[in-house]
């Protein structure tokens, strides 16, 4: 039988870093697990909603959304387009830029991470009031609004054997 865990000091628990880590880290994985078998990596999801939400985008324009460098936009457009979940279509004004837009699997999928993603949203907010789960979501939100772009992590890169 395992003794119940000490929680932290105090002094962490002031630090918005271990703060912030702790759950993100936790929710990382809880979202890959819900959408691994619908074979989609959490920054598939960003580009899928975006697609979904905005409508056909430039790469360019889904990067600067999304806070995501190009390089990393270019590959996680490349790996959808792979799954025949978006495509890539001429721009209407500007012949040296393509538009992506979601396929019909592409909505489909949408769809379908969603829903995982909204079970596993519920299950980890939990423990806080619905005025919380929405006041969280602003500032998080307004947290990233002042992020610099980025990208994705390296272990999405690293193929599965």
């Amino acid at each position: 039988m395992s003794s119940p865990q000490k929680p932290p000091s105090h002094g962490l628990m002031s630090r918005i870093g271990y703060l912030l880590s702790r759950p993100t880290l936790e929710f990382q994985r809880l979202a890959q697990a819900a959408l691994e078998p619908l074979g989609l990596i959490p920054p598939h999801m960003g580009v899928l909603s975006t697609l979904h939400f905005e409508g056909p985008q430039t790469q360019r324009a889904l990067g600067v959304l999304l806070k995501v460098d190009p390089t990393t936009m270019v590959w996680l457009i490349d790996g959808l387009e792979k799954k025949r979940l978006v495509r890539r279509g001429e721009h209407p004004k500007d012949r040296r830029a393509h538009l992506v837009g979601l396929s019909s699997a592409g909505q489909a999928a949408f769809r379908r991470a969603a829903q995982a993603l909204n079970h596993v949203e519920d299950e980890f907010l939990a423990p806080l009031s619905k005025k919380e789960r929405d006041d969280l979501k602003r500032l998080l939100a307004k947290l990233f609004r002042s992020v610099p772009m980025q990208g994705i992590p390296s272990r999405y890169f690293v193929k599965k054997a």
